[in-house]
């Protein structure tokens, strides 16, 4: 007599990141797959990347950690699940999940992804991430010349000592200042309500900026 049956394939899980695979137990973080997040700036800034887990199999994937996406590894609090995956992924299904990147310092940040499953091949899926903590450094420059944060020694030679001119007279002094950022991360001029305040006793000078 003949016997028939048929095979099924055992769940299977697999991972991607900016459409890139990215392969159990990588410890290589890239740009191209967004494991590597790049550049953030130390306060305040983050960078959100997102990751796809799929289904290969022809049964359920299921997702089995107490906390679907778990992160570890010495920087782990400065990488946090934004979004949850959704479980069981059906065959030949999807899901995605959010991982943000908020530096607490300077320097390169790294931490473990790991994702605990039903896939008996790959249970735990884990991989690296890695991220670089930068800061801005501000530069200010008078007639080409750096002018030091609390400088108190107005010189000519650096546009802080504007020269004389007619007390109520016709004409008029004015000078360029260069504001540089010569860091890493996004110089913001936050000041309200001007990016540029005049303070003192004499504090009359009248001011007015351009992109160059």
């Amino acid at each position: 007599f003949d016997l028939t049956g048929s095979g099924i394939t055992a769940p299977e899980i697999q991972l991607q990141g900016n459409a890139v695979t990215i392969t159990d137990g990588d410890t290589t973080p890239s740009l191209a797959d967004h494991t590597d997040f790049g550049n953030a700036n130390v306060s305040p800034g983050t960078v959100a990347r997102t990751f796809t887990i799929q289904n290969l199999g022809s049964e359920d994937l299921i997702l089995t950690g107490g906390s679907l996406i778990a992160i570890g590894g010495a920087n782990a609090a400065e990488f946090q699940v934004t979004l949850q995956p959704v479980t069981p992924i059906v065959a030949g299904g999807s899901t995605t999940f959010d991982v943000t990147f908020d530096p607490a310092g300077a320097g390169l940040r790294a931490a473990t992804i790991t994702i605990a499953s039903n896939d008996a091949s790959e249970n735990p899926f884990n991989f690296n991430i890695q991220g670089t903590g930068v800061v801005p450094e501000i530069n200010v420059k008078g007639n080409g010349a750096t002018i030091a944060d609390g400088d108190i020694t107005p010189r000519v030679a650096d546009f802080t000592d504007l020269g004389a001119t007619p007390v109520a007279g016709a004409s008029t002094i004015s000078r360029s200042f260069t504001i540089e950022n010569t860091g890493l991360g996004t110089l913001v001029l936050n000041g309200a309500p001007d990016l540029v305040a005049l303070s003192g006793l004499k504090s009359r000078a009248t001011y007015s900026t351009a992109a160059r």
